[in-house]
């Protein structure tokens, strides 16, 4: 069974605001998507890394990420 956490966006000045809860890496991606759609944001690369649990998502803005964690970032 796949793994589920929660998916937050991680703003420009450090606020996190929860995009969905108990989803798996794959659908987390697929909100990831419709986050940046919705936003008219257009992303050429992704990187990603896990650090204390938490795997983040640079996805080419510089400032704001997405985090895929259990840990609670509200």
């Amino acid at each position: 069974m796949d793994e589920k956490r929660n998916l937050y966006f991680q703003r420009s000045n450090g606020e996190h605001r929860l995009l969905a809860a108990n989803v798996t890496e794959s659908e987390a991606n697929k909100e990831m998507q419709k986050f940046m759609d919705d936003h008219k944001f257009v992303s050429y690369y992704t990187r990603s890394w896990e650090e204390d649990g938490v795997k983040w998502y640079d996805v080419g803005s510089w400032t704001e990420f997405f985090k895929w964690t259990n840990k609670e970032l509200v």
